[in-house]
């Protein structure tokens, strides 16, 4: 049989997806093409039509002109549109019209379910939203894998800790996005993995650790067609990203990316055209016309250069439909946001929630009689709730629109059950207020920021000042574990030492304007927790052993001295066991694997929903490769989200890539592929290993 179909609606096949987003309508607001030619010959077609003045004009920005952060103008004689740039990477951020966008789940969070047709269908309706504001580049997706656990902007990120994970994510993102005729854009370009001196810290790391960990989600939005790439601030191996030989040939040639380079806000540092940048942001302090004009009469640069960088705007422009999309400016105070985007938030923050903790099925409270009271404890449940990060990916809602833990659950609970509000996160002043209540459920509301520009403080609740740990332990000390209930909005990897007396922990990074409402549909059984970590959960602070010199850094250099061994590969190289593995997540069902075939590189087997009701799963297959190689113990190379009802099984089938088998080879510069024996496991997270075999490969 074959699984149900997502619940976030069907897919056309990768294949029909890509047609769909390259042949559209032949004629646009500026100008017209042709279906028959190719988008480069079209490109190269206008590139012979233009002045050398106008080729620079494409070169640089003309400063965060309101309403988008970056700005290209029009060429109205060629009737080349302008480009319009906006962030960000969760959606379209307008702080001058709040509540007019919708304030989607974060990155992270879409990345928990694990779900290409979620992370597709995110990625649709924010382009449609950039289309709907007058915008065609939407600067994201962001796909860095994430090296440091306190980075202030993991939850930006869609590759969460593992580079296959953000290769398999990327690409649905970038072709949701680019179906709407947005250009994406793919952030940050490269290793910029830390916020504490982001603007000049030098990133020391060796050529396999790059290719192995940390270009994987890059690729994914290159095969996707993505048509823009943003290079970071930072430097890596002594050389500023956007001006790097090194790093700007391996995306444009190795990498085969066609499109363009464009510097992020203030990161160029010099004329670095002849490097690989093709667009300086977001106005022209190097790549200007006298400095292009001056470069070129003394032979430092030559107009193939600029032809080349021109046409790397152009091809993704034909490509992606941006001629054929209306720019308007007057459109950015419009209201985009949809009643089918809001309820698709909802959905994506259900299915991204992640139940670490479930002492004796205490979830979901589906069988409630109509009489019993439930205490929302904490002012994060209602006027201090989180749903968002902070920084360029924000997006700003409209007072009153943002949906809490309390209103969540008080509309959503069964009829006859009452909610009542424990407003305040003073531990003792807690405790007090439930001492003597008879409550048959209490909901402890919790969590911590984050924000781009600064580092975390550490891992746990009680960062930067909160009590949120000290309220989780008073209200554990006057109830029951069986009625208490820990909700967690997080930006990241947490500390959770304070989950023994916890009947069940609940975690969502951020997860926008619907989390109350997704909060109730996951506790009342309406929805299931859906959500995996894409992240390990450790035991202590600085578990893996950074050293100064690898984060923060000393004398402003950053050395990645752990090479590979970063999130679960450092746990299980270590053999460590983490507080909450990669992968790890309850469901309210039980799944069976069995019956594991090998054939070549064909694995397939069986997976039975054992429980009492409909469920999903998400499987993934780890490899082990021969000892010669040199690599982590176990490393992600698939995975699939599969929904059955209760009793129903599926055959579950993985074609592995060549890929999936090789190293990178620092002597050859290629991928290498090994002889000897490949262990093959089949698992429900890093530390829950169901099935086992193995390929030979002489």
């Amino acid at each position: 049989q074959r699984p149900k179909p997502m619940s976030l609606g069907h897919r056309a096949p990768a294949q029909t997806r890509v047609v769909a987003i390259l042949f559209f309508a032949a004629s646009g607001a500026y100008g017209t093409f042709s279906r028959s030619a190719s988008p480069r010959d079209q490109a190269m077609k206008m590139l012979n039509q233009m002045t050398l003045l106008e080729k620079i004009n494409m070169l640089h920005g003309t400063g965060q002109v309101l309403p988008y952060v970056g700005n290209v103008p029009a060429n109205d004689r060629l009737g080349i549109p302008p480009l319009s740039l906006n962030d960000g990477p969760q959606g379209f951020r307008d702080e001058k019209n709040p509540g007019t966008t919708t304030a989607f789940p974060c990155a992270l969070a879409v990345a928990a379910t694990w779900d290409t047709d979620a992370i597709f269908a995110y990625g649709s309706a924010m382009g449609k939203e950039f289309a709907d504001k007058g915008a065609n580049v939407q600067l994201g997706p962001g796909v860095c894998v994430a090296r440091v656990p306190v980075n202030g902007r993991n939850f930006e990120y869609v590759s969460g800790e593992d580079p296959y994970l953000g290769w398999k994510l990327a690409g649905p993102l970038v072709q949701g996005i680019q179906s709407q005729k947005v250009i994406a854009n793919a952030k940050h370009w490269v290793n910029n993995n830390q916020e504490t001196n982001r603007y000049d810290v030098n990133e020391v790391v060796d050529e396999r650790t790059r290719r192995e960990m940390y270009y994987p989600p890059f690729e994914g939005a290159i095969e996707a067609g993505v048509g823009s790439f943003m290079c970071s601030y930072n430097k890596v191996n002594g050389k500023w990203s956007c001006e790097n030989p090194d790093t700007l040939k391996d995306l444009k040639q190795d990498l085969g990316f066609d499109g363009w380079v464009m510097s992020d806000w203030g990161a160029t540092h010099s004329l670095s055209i002849d490097a690989g940048l093709d667009q300086e942001m977001p106005a022209s302090i190097f790549l200007n016309e006298n400095t292009i004009m001056q470069a070129l009469s003394n032979g430092s640069l030559n107009e193939a250069q600029i032809n080349d960088s021109v046409v790397r705007m152009l091809t993704p422009m034909y490509r992606i439909g941006t001629f054929d999309l209306t720019t308007n400016a007057s459109n950015v105070a419009k209201n985009v946001s949809t009643a089918e985007h809001v309820e698709l938030s909802r959905r994506l923050a259900s299915e991204g929630t992640i139940l670490l903790k479930n002492e004796n099925d205490m979830l979901p409270l589906d069988q409630l009689s109509g009489s019993e009271k439930i205490a929302v404890v904490g002012t994060r449940g209602d006027k201090d709730a989180i749903y968002h990060g902070d920084g360029s990916g924000r997006v700003f809602s409209a007072n009153g629109s943002l949906i809490s833990p309390y209103n969540g659950l008080r509309w959503g609970a069964p009829e006859g059950v009452t909610v009542d509000l424990v407003n305040t996160s003073d531990p003792q002043e807690a405790a007090n207020a439930l001492k003597g209540k008879d409550y048959d459920y209490v909901v402890v509301c919790v969590g911590t920021s984050a924000s781009e520009g600064i580092d975390r403080d550490g891992l746990t609740l009680n960062a930067n000042g909160a009590t949120d740990v000290d309220l989780i332990n008073a209200v554990a000390g006057v109830v029951d574990q069986s009625k208490l209930i820990v909700a967690a909005v997080i930006p990241g990897a947490i500390l959770t030492d304070w989950d023994d007396g916890v009947g069940a922990v609940l975690v969502n990074f951020f997860p926008g304007l619907q989390y109350g409402n997704a909060l109730a549909d996951v506790i009342f059984g309406k929805k299931e927790p859906g959500g995996r970590l894409p992240l390990t959960f450790p035991n202590r602070e600085n578990e893996v052993g950074f050293s100064e010199s690898d984060f923060p850094g000393i004398n402003g250099t950053a050395v990645y001295s752990e090479k590979m061994l970063i999130g679960y590969r450092w746990y299980m190289h270590n053999q460590v066991k983490p507080k909450y593995p990669f992968g790890f997540g309850l469901g309210y069902t039980e799944h069976k694997y069995s019956d594991l075939q090998i054939n070549g590189n064909n694995v397939t087997f069986t997976l039975a929903n054992i429980g009492k009701r409909m469920g999903s799963e998400i499987v993934q297959l780890y490899v082990q490769l021969p000892k010669e190689a040199n690599e982590p113990p176990m490393q992600l190379k698939a995975f699939g989200k599969y929904v059955l009802d209760a009793g129903e099984s599926t055959t579950v089938s993985f074609n592995l890539r060549d890929r999936d088998l090789s190293i990178w080879s620092v002597a050859n510069h290629d991928w290498e592929k090994l002889n000897g024996e490949y262990t093959i496991f089949i698992a429900a997270s890093t530390q829950d290993i169901r099935l086992k075999g193995s390929i030979t490969v002489q």
